[in-house]
């Protein structure tokens, strides 16, 4: 008698799976289906890249106390102190490996498949949310920074929550969406500054709509963070570090906007001449779909969406142009997802789906191609100075590092042992000299008195790595050993060359 109920108990228990999962809205499964793609493409390849000079930086700071890093943020970093509060935590919990420390972008980068679909579902039409949460899975700049170990994916991640609940306000201002909007606009603003450029214009139309005490009192929650930044702020906007910006014309790095959101920061040099152009083509393009196709209740979320990644874009380029210049493509991170549910919005409107298929098609194709070619092409990578140092080998020696691209002194500094964060001022006694230098450089020939080529070694094809040894160890100071480095590999670069002191020890 028992068979029979226990097999009537266990057809009931399937016949109540399958109905459940019967249930599940082919929305639901196709955005589960586009989370697992991004999170793939995110978390797979996480450690297939070396730090680069960022990076190795805040992987420095992160390993630090507390108190050490705060310091250390204030003086060299330049943004405010979210990131590293939280990243210091998850350095202690996971290690500062880059599979570890970049997990913590890889997942903000995840957690925002899901919130630019809610986000386009709010602001325009459920189909429109599928294709933005499509965008932001496959997106070359997405994954390059949910694949960096910076803020740049937290704070995209803050914002799209602040955006959400911002439209969740401008339908419905209750108390709990205002404050929800309150609290991610906050975490955005501790996070990065530029984020001040989309919640600045929310603050404003959600005054405009609510008028309600909620509304008042979050806004004035939120500029009080804002004011208790402007010293932090003033500070790192007066700083040296971040000369490297206008090192490069302010009309180069508009231009350069535009290729990264589509293709990823590191096709920059390649496709620039074309950047501005084809977002104009796009843009036209934009404006007759969503003209000839769009609801009345669709145009006036777009309308809305468009100011708000117009404010991110235009204001600080308006203050460049005024001589505030902190022009750079991954701080208008903020404006990346407004966009693209501007873009999701004109291809899936009621009248034109079919253009609207096609154009969006052809966009998923672009960004996949941006992909592969990022994964399958070491230019288009960050530098491989993980393979420099492997390069390198171990220090049976004091040696001198000489290499002509600076930015790889910190990196050197977290993938090898020895090398002290804070150089030597003085001489060292140095038994050996290595070059970090371009495969287009040359060998001296002949060699100076005393020293002896230990050998050479290419890593990729951006780096030629030639070690020397010195009969007699010399006492050199860091200029010196620079000096006597592109004497031995050259001829010498604009800029000279950066140097490192390593103490006899065994590479990491």
């Amino acid at each position: 008698m028992l068979v029979p109920a226990r097999s009537d108990a266990a057809v009931a228990a399937r016949t109540s799976r399958a109905v459940r999962v019967a249930s599940v809205s082919t929305e639901t499964w196709l955005l589960s289906g586009l989370v697992l793609l991004g999170a793939a493409l995110r978390f797979a390849t996480l450690g297939a890249q070396s730090y680069w000079f960022d990076e190795a930086q805040a992987a420095h700071e992160l390993q630090l106390s507390l108190g050490s890093m705060l310091s250390f943020m204030v003086s060299v970093e330049t943004a405010p102190p979210l990131y590293f509060v939280l990243g210091w935590v998850w350095v202690h919990i996971f290690g500062a490996t880059e599979v570890a420390l970049r997990s913590l972008s890889a997942l903000a980068g995840t957690a925002l498949i899901p919130l630019a679909y809610l986000c386009g579902r709010e602001f325009i039409s459920r189909r429109a949310g599928l294709l933005a949460a499509a965008f932001v899975a496959v997106n070359p700049f997405m994954v390059w920074y949910s694949q960096e170990a910076r803020e740049y994916m937290l704070v995209a991640a803050f914002c799209a929550a602040s955006l959400l609940f911002f439209a969740r306000a401008w339908r419905a201002p209750s108390g709990r969406n205002i404050a929800g909007w309150g609290l991610f606009s906050v975490l955005a603003l501790l996070t990065h500054y530029f984020a001040a450029f989309l919640i600045a214009p929310e603050a404003l139309l959600l005054l405009y709509v609510a008028r309600n005490r909620a509304a008042v009192a979050a806004v004035a929650v939120i500029g009080a963070v804002e004011l208790a930044l402007i010293p932090l702020l003033v500070g790192h906007a007066t700083t040296s570090l971040l000369g490297f910006i206008t090192g490069t014309h302010l009309s180069t790095r508009l231009q350069e906007v535009p290729v990264a959101f589509t293709l990823g920061p590191s096709f920059e040099t390649s496709l620039l001449s074309y950047g501005l152009i084809g977002a104009a083509l796009l843009a036209a393009i934009l404006l007759v779909l969503l003209l000839v196709g769009a609801e009345s209740d669709e145009l006036r979320g777009v309308g809305v969406l468009a100011v708000l990644a117009g404010s991110v874009l235009l204001l600080p380029l308006g203050l460049a142009v005024l001589g505030t210049d902190y022009y750079i493509e991954r701080a208008l991170i903020p404006a990346w997802l407004p966009l693209s549910i501007v873009v999701a919005g004109a291809c899936t409107t009621r009248r034109l789906r079919v253009p609207g298929a096609v154009l969006a098609t052809i966009l998923l194709a672009v960004f996949v191609y941006g992909l592969v070619r990022i994964s399958t092409d070491s230019q288009y990578q960050r530098p491989n100075w993980r393979g420099v140092a492997d390069a390198l080998g171990s220090a049976p020696a004091e040696r001198g590092i000489v290499m002509y691209d600076g930015l790889g002194t910190d990196p050197l500094s977290v993938y090898m042992s020895g090398i002290p964060w804070t150089q030597p001022t003085g001489a060292v006694g140095i038994g050996e000299i290595d070059v970090i230098g371009y495969p287009w450089q040359t060998l001296a020939s002949p060699l100076p008195g005393g020293v002896r080529l230990i050998g050479t070694r290419r890593v990729g094809n951006n780096y030629l790595v030639a070690r020397f040894s010195l009969r007699t160890p010399r006492a050199l100071t860091r200029s010196e050993i620079g000096t006597r480095g592109v004497e031995l590999l050259g001829p010498g670069t604009p800029g000279g060359a950066a140097v490192l002191v390593q103490h006899a020890s065994t590479s990491g």
